[in-house]
């Protein structure tokens, strides 16, 4: 209630609240000036700096450059209580997709790593280290009217500010234990390693395993299954990844030694990206929104140079068919649920009568 209170005496319309975190409170909001965005709402001891300092570094770049990024928009400190003002995504995390076990065709997988690729090479360009890729920090977004999902790096409260990111320093250890690279799950146990941008080249490719296989290369995300995979630098090909090229993408990302380990830029030159098989997969609807935002871009500045490649396309109607499959597979398992609380009342009624004979 403290946080609505704080948030109305500032001119903001409350519409739901977002998430709930166990140091922030996320909610829809709307201003006058902001429009409508995400508003994060924390005490004061538990804003981190640095994600205010990264958001410095891209604002200096127009957001077309950057649009697999999520804007921070605006911070203000009160008594007790700072609030950020954030790009809302409009759909939801990558992450609950991923969750439900979705099966995405390849050309679809493709246009999400060349996204979260570009959103990592840019951040790298400038002297940025994420520490923290996983699927809920990837946020996913439709503009208005265009028929295209944009995903979107965000949370950069772990973020390392470097003068050159692809030069190895001492790194202090952080991020999510699944996702973390060798460098970081094999640290000399002070906290700190030498290490450079490729954790987060590590870190996407566990996500794009996640997304392929729907499990971890280790199996269950616990320290007594990632520890020993990590030292014994084996990579195991699950049976549901057929594509060859793809394959050879996962396995230069997930390299154990970092300076073997394919960098952003490097990624999205790989044939999977550029090759001929990578043209005859683009779908009909990846051409036809990508012309659209060509015709589009004649009075629409925000259309980048991404929107109109259908390399980088991933539909809305993906996800909407997506939500749909889901809806109607709820009730179906709350019927199975139901039928297997009948089959169980009645096998105990058969049991009491037995007992009774």
């Amino acid at each position: 209630m403290e946080d609505i209170i704080l948030l109305k005496s500032q001119g903001f319309e409350v519409l739901r609240t977002l998430g709930t975190g166990a140091s922030a409170r996320v909610y829809l909001v709307s201003h006058n000036q902001f429009g409508i965005v995400a508003a994060k709402v924390m005490r004061n001891e538990d804003f981190n700096e640095k994600e205010w300092d990264a958001a410095g570094v891209f604002d200096k770049d127009p957001p077309n450059i950057r649009p697999f990024i999520i804007q921070n928009i605006a911070a203000q400190k009160f008594e007790t209580h700072t609030i950020l003002l954030i790009q809302y995504a409009n759909l939801g995390s990558l992450f609950d997709l991923i969750k439900t076990d979705v099966d995405f065709h390849i050309p679809y997988i493709r246009a999400i790593m060349n996204q979260l690729l570009e959103g990592l090479r840019y951040i790298h360009s400038k002297g940025l280290i994420h520490r923290d890729i996983k699927g809920g920090n990837i946020l996913m977004y439709n503009p208005s009217g265009s028929g295209r999902v944009i995903f979107k790096i965000a949370d950069f409260g772990e973020a390392k500010i470097k003068a050159q990111s692809d030069q190895s320093q001492e790194i202090t250890i952080v991020g999510t234990n699944a996702y973390m690279a060798p460098e970081f799950t094999l640290g000399d146990g002070q906290g700190k390693v030498q290490a450079d941008a490729k954790v987060d080249i590590w870190s996407l490719g566990i996500l794009l395993f996640k997304i392929l296989s729907h499990k971890f290369p280790f199996g269950a995300p616990l320290i007594q299954n990632i520890y020993p995979f990590m030292v014994n630098k084996v990579l195991i090909r699950p049976h549901i990844i057929k594509d060859d090229i793809l394959w050879d993408l996962l396995q230069q990302m997930l390299q154990f030694d970092r300076n073997k380990r394919i960098s952003a830029a490097e990624a999205l030159q790989h044939p999977f990206f550029t090759g001929e098989q990578a043209i005859r997969e683009i779908q009909y609807e990846q051409y036809q929104l990508a012309q659209f935002a060509q015709y589009s871009q004649r009075g629409d500045q925000t259309i980048t140079q991404f929107d109109i490649n259908p390399l980088f396309i991933f539909p809305l109607s993906e996800i909407n068919k997506f939500k749909k499959k889901n809806k109607e597979e709820k009730p179906n398992k709350k019927e199975q649920k139901n039928k297997k609380k009948k089959r169980e009342l009645k096998k105990e009624q058969e049991n009491q009568k037995i007992n009774q004979q």
